[in-house]
């Protein structure tokens, strides 16, 4: 599972719009091409997505907060999310324990190698906080298949080797922080830094002492990657 979003330590600074906010084969791969994707996980055209939330009744606020922020994936795209009570979903959501506010989830179809009943996308419990639609935009873009902005490979990041040692195992730093290889299996448009898939970059990760600030919302770039991976019919 994709750590989709880390809360940046330490905090960035008060002017910071996002200051609680961190930065937590089903298809052809001759699909249009748009943003870092990885065709190969992306899931069958025209289907239904059953979604599960874990221990949470379907006319709990917190239901309709995810459905919120995932609706603005689904307006682009030629899926449809049906949220569903129960365990048997092919996305599996669980909350976080209080005052985690980061989130992770498996890339595309990787949610149908998991088995029942583990989860599959992790978000947090607080569902009123500032930063939790930005969460759940960035996790629900991992489920539909897009990685991590940052780690493209003109991303260009100047990570401080040592300091994500301190912080991170080398299998986190690969996962969600080193650049992709530039190969077949994932799909590279120009860099994005106002992606919704990028990490807010904490200063002490780099060795420029830059905080890098990252998009609260869809880019247009992001859209236009949904709409090319998963095209909606003409309209006649």
């Amino acid at each position: 599972m994709i750590s989709g979003t880390y809360l940046a330590s330490p905090s960035p600074p008060p002017s910071h719009p996002l200051n609680d906010t961190s930065a937590a084969q089903a298809a052809s791969l001759s699909r249009n091409r748009r943003s870092v994707g990885e065709p190969g996980k992306y899931w069958p055209q025209n289907s239904t997505i059953k979604i599960t939330i874990y221990d949470c009744p379907m006319d709990d606020p917190y239901v309709q907060a995810v459905k919120n922020a995932a609706s603005q994936w689904q307006a682009h795209i030629n899926l449809n999310f049906e949220f569903v009570s129960g365990e048997d979903g092919d996305v599996r959501i669980t909350q976080n324990l209080p005052g985690d506010n980061s989130g992770g989830s498996e890339v595309g179809i990787d949610a149908k190698n998991t088995s029942l009943p583990y989860p599959t996308m992790s978000l947090p419990m607080d569902h009123t906080a500032a930063s939790f639609e930005l969460v759940v935009l960035h996790e629900f873009g991992h489920m539909l298949g897009a990685h991590h902005e940052h780690q493209h490979p003109d991303a260009n990041i100047p990570w401080n080797q040592a300091s994500l040692d301190a912080r991170f195992t080398p299998q986190q730093q690969q996962v969600n922080f080193l650049p992709l290889p530039r190969n077949d299996t994932y799909d590279f448009s120009p860099y994005d830094g106002d992606s919704v898939m990028h990490y807010s970059i904490d200063p002490a990760w780099v060795t420029d002492n830059t905080w890098r600030s990252r998009n609260a919302t869809l880019s247009a770039d992001d859209i236009d990657w949904a709409k090319k991976a998963y095209p909606k019919p003409p309209v006649s």
